[in-house]
């Protein structure tokens, strides 16, 4: 997966509650900016260009494959997280701006080693001017 910045757009509702993925990707250098559901994500993403987004696959107005096709072209990379039992899988949506749905999912360890990597890659990455 590759990123071109950090800021981080975490779609859904439980984000509020999910302290430990918004702790890490603070801690790896990330911005995160929250909204609730896919409206609130258009406004947002309207006015403020992210490189990461990070969505729940059920949103209350819509669900995470709708936003994947309204972020379809942009370069952005999209996960969704798709909740089983008591943890989720992390589905690998849109790298750079390019469809990969159908690449495997990532347990949520596999996933924080992901981000981590990214975040990584970002930071010996030289400056965009």
């Amino acid at each position: 997966m590759t990123l071109s910045g950090r800021d981080v757009l975490l779609v859904g509702q439980n984000w509020h509650s999910a302290q430990a993925l918004a702790e890490w990707l603070h801690r790896w250098g990330f911005r995160c900016h929250l909204a609730s559901n896919m409206r609130a994500a258009s406004d947002l993403l309207s006015s403020h260009p992210v490189d990461l987004v990070l969505s729940n696959t059920h949103l209350s107005d819509a669900t995470g494959f709708g936003l994947m096709a309204a972020l379809a072209g942009l370069p952005v990379t999209v996960f969704l997280c798709l909740s089983v039992e008591d943890s989720c899988f992390w589905l690998p949506a849109i790298d750079g701006g390019k469809d990969c749905l159908g690449l495997p999912a990532l347990w949520p360890s596999e996933f924080a080693s992901a981000l981590e990597e990214m975040a990584q890659s970002l930071a010996a990455a030289p400056p965009v001017n």
